[in-house]
């Protein structure tokens, strides 16, 4: 065998080879994407009633506190942000300390924050404390997003409209983090409130079958 094909042969050898690692990957990448998503659905679903409970107690949707749990942890109560945010509603030390002074309860410490049931009841009172601010805008739920996102300072200095009546478009929101997370929190909000209305359709339907 001469040189060059010697050459052409270890080429298509080493060809085959990536071309059969880039195939492992691809279905290692599936397969854990297929996990994640099927651990997420989990967790979802076993805190659904948590979920339920702080949604009638603060007045909010529970759709809403589902997609922000979404974006926010992905339903993973261990979670820690890249700037120390805990847990499955991505609590900080301020949005904590807001509501410990307004709750009859010492410091609370971080591994505590852990806990799905206190993370979600500090979350979704804060989260409702934020919408309290921008009740009267027609642009709530935006305003409301972006000061859970970013705080109530820029909201009010930057994307504040001139009037309550004036509607605000998610291009209005200067910073691009935000913007894309307000965005991705309101399209998962639809999502789940379709869910729920489709589950909620089937329930009379389900009952029949098990002859309730």
């Amino acid at each position: 065998m001469s040189r060059h094909l010697r050459k052409q042969k270890m080429l298509y050898g080493l060809l085959l080879l990536l071309v059969v690692m880039a195939a492992l990957l691809g279905g290692i990448a599936a397969l854990y994407y297929l996990f994640r998503e099927r651990t997420v659905a989990k967790h979802e679903q076993d805190l659904a009633p948590l979920i339920a409970a702080a949604a009638l107690r603060h007045d909010l949707a529970p759709a809403l506190i589902k997609a922000v749990i979404w974006k926010e942890s992905r339903f993973d109560p261990t979670c820690i942000g890249s700037k120390g945010e805990i847990g499955l509603m991505q609590l900080t030390p301020g949005a904590v300390e807001e509501w410990r002074q307004r709750h009859p309860r010492p410091e609370v410490a971080p591994d505590e924050l852990k806990n799905p049931a206190l993370n979600i009841e500090i979350g979704a009172w804060y989260l409702a404390w934020t919408g309290r601010h921008w009740e009267n805008y027609v642009s709530k739920d935006i305003l409301q997003l972006a000061e859970y996102n970013a705080g109530y300072g820029r909201v009010s200095k930057l994307w504040l409209p001139h009037s309550p009546d004036l509607p605000i478009t998610l291009e209005k929101i200067s910073f691009p983090g935000t913007r894309s997370y307000i965005k991705q929190v309101l399209e998962r909000k639809s999502h789940y409130e379709e869910q729920m209305a489709k589950e909620q359709a089937l329930a009379p339907v389900a009952a029949i079958d098990e002859g309730i």
